[in-house]
């Protein structure tokens, strides 16, 4: 073979190569500008319904029927609304720029300068010698030059069906844009994955040169659909638009009818015709102005918000939400399948016993011991570095390999050489090697190999025959009840044969490996089982290996169902659906066999996280409704996945689920502060007319209450912090809706408080102590906005005690005392230009002191609440 193939390119041919052909990364999407994110704003719906409004009072204004700071005031709200659009927008964009790259970031292993070298994909150049294997992605055009793979090219031409692909002797690059060159003997193409085998490529083609380089360019930037949550808060916002929009038509008839009961049909339409306009124009001013109350425009902030702060939290946690859209869905989540290798534990195994045909420990100075190394030497996609450092490989490859030498290890090898190869699988459980000299290797689960023994090799190197299997599978058993992974060992004479076991095997011997469980995997099992959360291990271990792991994590206990692969494929859809409630074990667990759980959980009403790794768990997390891949697993398993673990941790899973409740609390915990202020302007804004002069609160005042305000207080929510006490309710069910546990009626309960504190402030006594028509407005006005800020203090804490946690988010204190502070300078220094006048220090104690009427309210809410709860533990 030639050399070239053999040692890569030099570090000077690299850099020429770069220079001449380009890089492989593909070029950034192109940002949007702060204009870009301006225009949006002021393209929305309510936002052009406000320009109406403006406009319509700038021309009466210009007439000298009207105020023209009303107007100007509207346009100020614009401009702060237009800001804090724009400073979201680039805030959001910048932080999904950051997840792309992070999500994107892939490595793959290349032929430099006589060495392997693990290098960003975005460094690789044409006439790189990339080393391809089993759930590796290809990141450039290329071919093949050694091995066998098959590859899924579904990412270029939309086909499942794996292509099989060889060396071919003498071939002569030629680029085409031919699609038959897809499944061709040897041509390989950038987005596509090894399904299975390894080999090494030569790079053609980098970057946006490469057959597919166009289309992933587009991918980066395809906006994602729109998820449930987002769905279900559109739905709300055109009923609530529906309501808000009866509601201006209706309040626009109540004024006009109230001014004409005032002051008789014709002089409310005769006399000056500008007056007439200026009338007839406020009512409708009014009444677009509820249109725009109505609608919670904090909604679609709140969420970009709380995702943008909850994808940041999550990195500080080791969880990476390649999928933002699906946090919300980590709420309902009431079922988590995992995987016990590296996720329940370690992941760092280390050979812990050594058996012989017998069953009994094997000492390594024998011949057979001389055997199994050469097993272990060439049947391993584990190899040594030039420093000696173990690389490559699954964690059994590797801990087995450091039962040699790396001097043992490169002896075997140049004394055995490699005439055909078959990798590992999940679907198999079994790798193998064939030598030059027609012996081959076999290494994988022990009953699948076992069963095909008939000899076995003595430590002195002979050859016997195998009458002792029940007394080496009882020593198994007994391994694996202590934890210990067994791998079995053999060989057979001739060739392998692809997908089949030769039913002549000698059997060599037992490798026991360990791997320790991680030390904060009970507590987060115990954690998920407090929060109504299902655990369900699926290993490829032993029956008996993965009931031990199971126990010692809290997973399984007596009387819990622990089942093996075969016995489940055996099993109805029916019966495994009466099953699932009770399972906690899945062992030898086939790829077929977790997608068939994740779908027949989810037909009983199950919301399914999913673990994997490999190839062939890309379908389960593609079909669970939450996919996590890990750092470590292949790379199409993280393209399939939702969210990515960076540490690999069970722990972490349990993690990302307290906080996707915890973003949908936040939710919640905002439109019970924001749907009591709108369904309250609505019913006021109708009704008062009746009783009183003119509007509840004049216009602008309600765009400063419903955008302004709520605008702040959605980053208060947004802050909050994850609570223990999330995790100690049950999942939210699939369905509910966005109203759930009591929050319609919670809703309900404030905005009567808000009303009773109106009607107290109208019709009492107290009326009295605000005479004069801007007094009375802006005794409205700030008891609506202090009301709201202690009702948010209710609604952020199910305690009754509501500074519990408080310092954990400072901004909502602070925003809350600068929302106080603020409408008290708005009103005194400000007043005139938004209809509001200075109150005295009597004044300003009677808003405040009833506005706090909202707090007993929502106390003895609790209290009833609370006492329900202690009758039904």
């Amino acid at each position: 073979m030639n050399n070239y193939y053999m040692t890569g390119l030099t570090d000077a041919q690299v850099a020429e190569q770069r220079e001449k052909f380009g890089s492989n990364k593909l070029p950034e999407p192109k940002q949007k500008k702060w204009y870009h994110f301006a225009a949006e704003a002021l393209s929305e719906k309510i936002t052009l319904v406000l320009i109406v409004i403006a406009v319509v009072q700038l021309v009466l204004a210009i007439l000298g029927v009207m105020e023209i700071s009303e107007p100007v005031m509207i346009g100020l709200v614009l401009g702060i609304v237009t800001a804090i659009a724009v400073r979201t927008g680039l805030g959001v964009q910048k932080s999904a720029t950051e997840l792309r790259k992070k999500s994107s970031l892939r490595y793959c292993d290349v032929l430099r300068n006589g060495h392997i070298v693990t290098i960003n994909k975005d460094e690789l150049v044409v006439g790189d010698i990339v080393l391809i294997e089993t759930g590796k992605e290809i990141f450039a055009d290329g071919y093949i030059i050694d091995g066998k793979v098959k590859v899924n090219n579904a990412a270029i031409n939309g086909e499942t069906k794996e292509c099989r692909k060889t060396p071919v002797e003498g071939y002569v690059h030629v680029k085409t844009t031919s699609t038959d060159a897809y499944t061709n003997q040897n041509c390989l193409f950038a987005g596509t994955s090894v399904m299975s085998g390894a080999g090494r490529m030569i790079v053609t083609d980098v970057g946006i040169n490469t057959v597919n380089g166009d289309t992933l360019v587009k991918t980066q930037t395809l906006e994602a659909p729109k998820t449930a949550l987002d769905i279900a808060l559109d739905k709300l916002s055109d009923f609530i638009s529906r309501w808000g929009t009866l509601a201006a038509v209706i309040t626009f008839i109540i004024l006009t009818v109230t001014g004409i009961m005032e002051t008789g049909f014709s002089a409310y339409f005769t006399g000056n015709i500008l007056g007439t306009i200026q009338k007839i124009a406020g009512n409708i001013s009014v009444a677009l102005t509820i249109i725009v109350a109505a609608v919670p425009e904090g909604l679609p902030l709140i969420v970009k918000l709380v995702t943008k702060q909850n994808v940041k939290t999550m990195e500080r946690f080791n969880i990476l939400a390649k999928n933002p859209g699906k946090i919300p869905e980590l709420a309902y989540v009431n079922l988590i399948c995992t995987d016990k290798t590296g996720t329940l534990t370690t992941g760092v195994m280390s050979p812990e016993l050594l058996l012989s045909y017998t069953g009994e420990v094997l000492p390594k100075e024998t011949l057979l011991f001389a055997e199994i190394k050469k097993n272990i030497v060439l049947n391993n996609s584990a190899v040594f570095d030039s420093e000696g450092v173990i690389t490559g490989g699954n964690s059994v490859d590797r801990a087995v390999l450091s039962l040699v030498t790396p001097q043992e290890a490169q002896s075997i090898k140049a004394q055995n050489k490699k005439a055909d190869r078959q990798v590992f699988s999940s679907s198999n459980k079994y790798s193998a090697f064939s030598a030059t000299n027609g012996i081959s290797y076999y290494k994988g689960a022990p009953e699948k190999l076992i069963s095909r023994c008939t000899h076995v090799m003595t430590p002195e190197g002979e050859i016997a025959d195998f009458d002792t299997k029940e007394q080496l599978l009882a020593a198994i058993k007994n391994a694996n009840k202590r934890s210990i992974r067994c791998i079995a060992l053999t060989t057979a004479q001739g060739m392998l044969t692809e997908n089949e076991l030769p039913d002549n095997m000698t059997f060599l011997g037992i490798i026991g490996v360990v791997d320790p469980l991680r030390p904060e995997v009970k507590g987060a099992v115990d954690i998920a089982h407090k929060a109504g959360t299902q655990v369900i291990e699926i290993t490829g271990d032993s029956i008996d290996t993965a009931i031990a792991v199971a126990t010692e994590c809290g997973i399984y206990k007596d009387g819990d169902v622990a089942i093996a692969n075969d016995d489940f494929e055996k099993l109805s859809d029916e019966e495994i659906k009466k099953l699932i409630p009770d399972l906690r074990v899945i062992s030898r667990c086939s790829p077929q066999t977790k997608l068939r759980l994740v779908t027949l959980a989810q037909e009983i009403g199950m919301s399914v996280a999913m673990t994997g790794d490999g190839v062939n768990d890309s379908p389960a997390l593609k079909r669970a409704d939450v996919g996590f891949g890990m750092q470590t697993g292949s790379d199409v398993a993280k393209e399939a996945s939702d969210i990515i673990l960076t540490d690999d941790n069970f722990a972490s899973v349990v993690k990302a689920v307290h906080l996707g409740r915890t973003f949908m609390h936040n939710i919640m915990m905002f439109l019970l502060f924001q749907l009591p202020i709108n369904i309250c302007l609505l019913i006021l804004s109708m009704v008062y007319p009746v009783f009183g002069a003119g509007a509840i609160l004049a216009s602008v005042q309600i765009l400063i209450i419903n955008i302004i305000m709520d605008s702040l207080n959605s980053l208060s929510f947004g802050s909050e912090p994850p609570k223990p006490e999330y995790m100690r309710e049950k999942p939210l069910e699939k369905g509910s809706g966005l109203f759930m546990g009591g929050v319609k009626s919670r809703i309900a309960l404030s905005t009567i408080a808000f009303i009773i504190a109106y009607c107290i402030m109208l019709f009492t006594p107290l009326n009295a102590l605000f005479p004069s028509a801007e007094e009375s407005l802006t005794a409205r006005f700030a008891l609506m906005c202090f009301m709201a800020v202690l009702n948010g203090f209710n609604i952020r804490t199910d305690s009754i005690n509501l500074f519990k946690g408080l310092m954990k988010n400072k901004l909502f204190s602070q925003i809350a005392v600068g929302i106080f502070i603020g409408v008290i300078l708005l009103c005194t220094f400000v007043g005139g230009a938004v209809k509001l006048c200075p109150l005295s220090f009597v004044q300003w104690v009677t808003v405040i002191g009833l506005s706090f009427i909202v707090i007993p309210f929502d106390i003895i809410r609790k209290a009833i609440a609370n006492a329900r709860n202690k009758k039904t533990e």
